[in-house]
């Protein structure tokens, strides 16, 4: 789909290609409208020769990149590949896609459209096929993300307020195309860019 639809987006290099396969063979399997920002040109060159939607990001454009696959957050590495990952969401945020941040190793079963843009009564009914879950609760979310305060009893129970204690988890993060979603995006890049 075009600007206003919905983009899952994931990032990897040539070490996490296992996985970033993985991610596509599920996205493509379950019709999920996905993205992969390649973080070198390895990484690029084999998820196009199978045929996968990718694209260089501003890392893989660098030739003195490397990413450390230590995942120390405080790395600089880790630092650059964060500053440009948020700002990669932002950009495609600002074209006017909602964009479903996805950490790689998620395996997509089904798309997530029909529940996170939730455009219908239809949509709604259905609840995105989760036990309970209606999409109308998320329809007015200009931005939702994963929290490490795991209970989905108790967010459906009581909602989303469940987990505003928790930790921020940007394995999952959507932020729709509105004007404080664009503004979140942004701002968060800005953040991670200048802590």
């Amino acid at each position: 789909g075009g600007p206003g639809g919905l983009v899952v987006l994931t990032f990897g290099d040539k070490g996490y290609f296992a996985a970033l396969s993985n991610f596509v063979a599920h996205a493509r399997a379950a019709g999920v409208p996905y993205l992969v920002g390649a973080v070198d040109a390895d990484a690029f060159r084999e998820l196009t020769l199978h045929g996968a939607t990718a694209y260089l990001t501003p890392l893989a454009r660098d030739a003195a990149y490397a990413f450390n696959p230590s995942n120390s957050h405080d790395s600089n590495s880790w630092v650059r590949f964060a500053r440009m990952r948020t700002g990669e969401v932002a950009r495609i945020v600002r074209l006017g896609y909602a964009v479903m941040h996805s950490d790689t190793d998620v395996a997509w079963l089904r798309d997530p459209s029909p529940f996170l843009l939730c455009r219908d009564a239809a949509s709604d009914a259905a609840g995105g096929g989760a036990a309970g879950a209606r999409c109308s609760a998320l329809r007015e979310a200009d931005v939702a993300v994963s929290s490490d305060n795991m209970s989905p009893g108790e967010d459906l129970r009581i909602g989303a307020a469940y987990a505003a204690g928790g930790t921020l988890n940007t394995g999952l993060l959507f932020v729709r195309p509105t004007a404080a979603g664009t503004a979140f995006a942004t701002r968060w890049h800005e953040t991670v860019s200048s802590p």
